[in-house]
């Protein structure tokens, strides 16, 4: 059957769409809260969903754009159908279908990249088109190298800081990925190109974007492009003959012979010197990050035996991450959402069917790869490339977790194979040839333009719902976190918060997914603003009641959300009503009882009732989890000096840090509230000695001697505070004339 006009049209439609997403790359939503994330995945859904739309009607009245069967299409639609089940039985449904604005993922991610491979599959159906495909994808991929050179050159930023560049990714771990597969694919068009121009061209495009990956600084992608390597060059001497198999033999020697190399010049000043060849050097088991991810990914495995088989449900890692949380990992970040290993997510998110629907993915693939090429739709270097790329990321991901780019580029990877599978992917000779014998032209049945009308108009009807609900409200949303962090300025200009209020309210009222993430804003934006001496108080109270109300919200509403047990714990210390602090940390307690921070919120919540033996009870467990904490010895030894055992707080200081005094403000601020006026003059005279020109510091050094008898030299250091800052003056001068009236004491 020859299609007509209009489906010629709807073919070049969906392809040109389709060739839209290698460029989703760009997009940096600086309106929207977490620009690098959000802009990227909701641009992804509506062209998606747009897409789809189209396609559903295409395929209604032309089967040539139905799916086909494949191995590879049953092992996505098997991995889809039990996250499905997953999300349903999952601890919060909600979150596990929608997410969050930080990672975008969710069930919903999930569906969308479905609806990716879908179209992908059904629409390239011609080597041709995934030539094309790829080649705009490896052209994107060249822009943003260009870009990251203009970060090393110090023309653009680095997003995220320091020497690691990110591109548009705002993360250089994203980026690495983004770059690993794009290595390849550059690989296999220089090893199938027949002109030396275009090969040079495609050889310099490795070296570009292996120079790259190299200042992405990633060593989960380093190791994943290593491992990719040695496949690669095995796999072509073992199925070559000749030139090929001597010039495989001797690239695996070289792919073997570099980390050798490196390993024994590690030590030397030139790796020492340079801080990216030094976070290579430092790979080993006894570092401090690789410790932290064997401590996450044992905590992962404890997760998935209390829920084996489907697991607790896509971001939920979270609430597994608190209960079994090690205090060891004080070192880190303090709230992890996933274990950084993709193989361990899957396992957690959807029990050990989750996880093997996932490996069914790349074993579907494998079968494959391998059919093919023994029925030689695929040649050697093909079924070599493509082969060590699925095992390049498979290494990499070992070690770090997906986001969409990398989701994007192995679904593509898969809906290729798929091609390959259905016998869609051949050479436009052979494909040429099936059109003309009618082999190639897909019979099924006549659908009903009738039907076609009613589902296509039940379809786009869907769309609308989805495309309001899943991308304009959120948009929206995402946008009011970022108009109310922006007022923050003007109210501490005015003195008022409304403006601030009301459009964390506006955001509010929406009811998306991003709720919570506007929740910890506020409470967050509360401490700040409690903080700041530029906000009336009425304001400060005004912010603080509607964060309270806000979060207590988040309580009832989502009973098993740590993070906002955490956040209203705190307000509520702040807010002077400690008795609803010790409540809410008695809950938090019940779900991740080694958190040492929540014991420090209920002893700061016990010393504003004057129950000090309860703080020090307490903190003496935070302590026992980890007496190597550093803020577990200080807060316990603060309460040890504000309730009196100075002695106790002199030995545990002796024990952990050799001295019994530590020279920092809040020992000589804990000394200050019990009157010990003379330990608190000490203690600012060392930190005065190590910030000499900070006039606040010496500043608070005259007042400690002025209380401690000492009035003259009290006197001496505000006038050298009012020297080191000049606008200090007036009120140096009258903290002086108390000083010398008598009065401070």
């Amino acid at each position: 059957m020859t299609m007509s006009d209009t489906g010629k049209a709807i073919s070049w439609i969906l392809k040109g769409g389709l060739l839209l997403t290698p460029f989703l790359v760009f997009v940096v939503t600086r309106s929207l809260y977490f620009p690098f994330i959000t802009g990227k995945n909701f641009t992804f859904r509506i062209l998606t969903e747009i897409l789809a739309v189209i396609w559903v009607y295409a395929a209604l009245r032309y089967p040539r754009f139905r799916p086909r069967s494949s191995p590879v299409a049953w092992a996505v639609i098997g991995f889809i159908a039990v996250m499905g089940i997953a999300t349903i039985f999952s601890l919060s449904p909600y979150r596990s279908f929608w997410s969050n604005f930080e990672r975008m993922e969710g069930y919903i991610g999930l569906l969308h990249l479905f609806l990716y491979f879908l179209l992908l599959s059904s629409v390239f159906t011609s080597e041709r088109d995934w030539r094309i495909f790829f080649h705009t994808s490896l052209a994107a991929s060249v822009i943003i190298s260009f870009y990251a050179i203009g970060q090393l050159a110090g023309t653009f930023a680095i997003h995220q800081g320091g020497t690691r560049v990110d591109a548009t990714f705002g993360n250089a771990t994203y980026l690495a990925a983004y770059l690993l597969f794009h290595i390849f694919f550059a690989l296999w068009f220089l090893l199938r190109s027949r002109e030396r121009w275009l090969a040079a061209v495609y050889g310099a495009v490795i070296l570009l974007e292996l120079t790259i990956l190299y200042h992405t600084a990633t060593r989960g992608a380093i190791l994943g492009l290593i491992g990719g390597g040695m496949a690669f060059a095995a796999l072509v001497a073992l199925l070559n003959r000749g030139f090929l198999r001597k010039a495989a033999a001797g690239g695996l020697v070289v792919v073997v012979l570099v980390p050798i190399l490196f390993f024994l010049v590690k030590d030397t000043s030139f790796v020492r010197e340079s801080p990216i060849l030094t976070r290579f050097a430092t790979i080993s088991p006894s570092e401090t990050t690789t410790q932290a991810r064997f401590t996450i990914w044992g905590m992962a495995l404890q997760g998935w035996r209390e829920r084996p088989i489907l697991g607790w449900g896509q971001d939920q890692f979270i609430y597994v991450f608190s209960k079994y949380y090690e205090p060891s990992l004080w070192r880190q970040e303090p709230w992890f959402d996933r274990a950084h290993n993709v193989f361990l997510d899957w396992l957690t998110a959807g029990g050990i069917l989750g996880l093997v629907s996932y490996l069914g993915m790349f074993a579907s693939s494998g079968w494959v790869l391998a059919r093919s090429f023994r029925a030689g739709r695929l040649d050697a270097i093909s079924f070599g490339l493509v082969s060590a790329l699925l095992l390049a990321h498979f290494f990499q991901i070992l070690f770090v977790f997906d986001n969409l780019t990398s989701y994007l580029l192995f679904f593509a990877v898969l809906a290729y194979l798929h091609a390959v599978a259905s016998e869609t992917a051949v050479s436009e000779v052979a494909a040429d040839e099936k059109r003309k014998s009618g082999r190639a032209s897909r019979r099924g049945m006549r659908i009903p333009l009738g039907t076609q009308a009613a589902v296509t108009a039940v379809v786009a009807a869907a769309f609308v719902l989805v495309f309001y609900v899943a991308n304009v409200k959120p948009i929206l949303a995402a946008g009011d976190i970022l108009d109310a962090l922006k007022e923050v300025n003007r109210a501490q200009a005015a003195g008022k918060v409304d403006a601030v209020i009301a459009n964390f309210r506006k955001g509010l009222e929406r009811q998306t997914f991003g709720t919570t993430e506007l929740r910890e804003q506020i409470s967050q934006l509360a401490g700040t603003l409690l903080r700041d001496t530029s906000i009336a108080q009425q304001d400060k109270e005004k912010f603080m009641a509607f964060a309270i109300q806000e979060l207590e919200t988040q309580r009832r509403s989502a009973p098993t959300d740590i993070r906002a047990k955490a956040f209203l714990g705190t307000l509520y210390v702040s807010a002077g009503r400690p008795g609803d602090a010790i409540s809410v940390v008695e809950e938090a307690l019940a779900i991740s009882s080694r958190r040492p921070h929540f014991y420090f919120i209920a002893a700061e919540a016990y010393l504003n009732v004057n129950q000090g033996d309860r703080a020090i009870e307490v903190l003496k467990k935070a302590y026992d989890l980890d007496p190597s904490y550093p803020e577990a010895v200080s807060n316990l030894g603060i309460v040890y000096i504000v309730t009196g055992r100075d002695e106790d707080a002199q030995a545990l200081f002796l024990k952990h840090y050799g001295i019994p005094v530590l020279f920092e403000e809040r020992y000589a601020q804990a000394y200050t509230q019990i009157g010990r006026f003379d330990i608190a003059a000490e203690i600012w005279e060392g930190i005065v000695k190590s910030s000499p020109a900070d006039a606040r510091l010496h500043a608070a050094l005259g007042v400690a001697y002025a209380r401690s008898g000492r009035p003259e030299k009290g006197v001496a250091e505000i006038r050298r505070a009012i020297e080191l800052e000049p606008r200090f003056k007036a009120e140096g001068e009258a903290i002086i004339g108390e000083i010398q009236a008598g009065r401070l004491r």
